[in-house]
C-alpha cells in the first residue's frame, strides 16, 4: 500500500518540474516532489562579513601603507571566493592591486633614500 502524496503548504511555489518549492527561515529550500517526498536544498549563505572585512583592511591599507593590510584583504577575499561567494574575486583583486601599490611606494621611498 502507497502512502497518500502529502499535499505541500499553501505559500509555496510550484516550478516547472511539477514540485513544489519553499523557503523556510534558514535560507534552506524546501522541495516536495509529486510523490510527496521533501527534499531540503542548503545553500552557501553570502560571506558579507569576510568581503566587508576584506575591503576594510584593503581600504585602510591604501591610507598607511598596506604592506601588512594588501595581503591581509586579499587572503579574506579568497576565503570568501572559495566559499563560494562570487563577490570575494573583486575583493581579491582589490587587496592584491593595494599590497602593489604599497610594495612600489616602498621601493620608491627606500631608492630615494638612497640617493641622498
Amino acid at each position: 500500500m502507497q502512502p497518500a502524496p502529502q499535499q505541500p503548504p499553501s505559500s509555496i511555489e510550484i516550478n516547472n518540474q511539477n514540485q513544489y518549492v519553499g523557503q523556510n527561515q534558514f535560507g534552506q529550500q524546501v522541495v516536495y516532489t509529486p510523490t510527496g517526498q521533501q527534499v531540503v536544498i542548503i545553500s552557501q549563505p553570502p560571506q558579507n562579513n569576510l568581503i566587508t572585512t576584506s575591503y576594510i583592511c584593503s581600504a585602510i591599507g591604501l591610507l598607511i601603507g598596506g604592506i601588512l593590510l594588501g595581503p591581509i584583504g586579499f587572503i579574506l577575499g579568497l576565503i570568501a571566493k572559495n566559499n563560494g561567494d562570487p563577490r570575494g574575486q573583486n575583493a581579491m583583486i582589490f587587496g592584491g592591486v593595494v599590497t602593489g601599490i604599497s610594495i612600489l611606494i616602498v621601493v620608491l621611498l627606500f631608492s630615494q633614500m638612497g640617493s641622498i
